[in-house]
């Protein structure tokens, strides 16, 4: 079978990061009013990559992050993960709570269940954007927070879905509220199944 990376060309991913800029709309304006702040958001990068490549997003393999684990079934199978650098994740929960944590591998209750929010509220307009362009109704599962080194995080959901020679979809993003530029990824690893849906509905509508 073809590889995601060599059949996905430069318009396709310019098609992929407009539907990814609409998804990043619908999340500013829920994220401003959780966060009460003007925030802005912009899509700056989507790639394919290698699993093995994945890790290039961090300064190294065992960089910690935050990451927002969402599993989606129904008409796509796939695991959307929505990482922040350690310094970014203590950024929003000093935006909510007004103090950020020492440690975000020892965040309270609290924190977490803040965190989960956010990843639900991003991770939710990004997949509804996706939902819609490619005209397939998908269910999302609440959001696993993981706080570990980057190459653990990752582990699990390439297992899942890809072999080390697959590919998957980088959609990297960030945000910002004037003042404190905060870095986040939304990282897409879909089955070889979804990756031919999207590639095939992408040929369809734009070839």
């Amino acid at each position: 079978m073809p590889r995601l990376k060599d059949e996905i060309i430069n318009s396709t991913l310019d098609q992929l990061k407009e539907v990814a800029n609409i998804g990043a709309g619908n999340a500013i304006t829920a994220l401003s009013t959780l966060l009460n702040t003007k925030i802005n958001m912009s899509v700056v990068d989507v790639q394919v990559k290698e699993i093995t490549e994945v890790y290039e997003l961090y300064e190294t393999a065992e960089h910690f992050i935050i990451a927002n684990l969402i599993e989606v079934t129904g008409g796509m199978r796939a695991v959307l993960l929505l990482t922040f650098e350690e310094q970014s994740a203590k950024e929003v929960i000093k935006w909510i709570l007004g103090k950020a944590p020492e440690d975000i591998r020892e965040l309270n209750e609290i924190e977490y269940s803040l965190m989960s929010e956010v990843g639900n509220i991003l991770g939710g307009s990004y997949l509804n954007a996706i939902g819609t362009f490619i005209d397939t109704r998908m269910n999302q599962s609440t959001p696993q927070i993981a706080i570990d080194m980057a190459c653990v995080i990752l582990t699990l959901p390439a297992i899942e879905f890809c072999d080390e020679n697959q590919d998957t979809i980088i959609i990297e993003s960030k945000f910002d509220d004037d003042q404190n530029i905060l870095k986040g990824s939304y990282i897409l690893m879909l089955d070889k199944e979804s990756e031919r849906h999207i590639i095939e509905t992408i040929g369809r509508r734009y070839g």
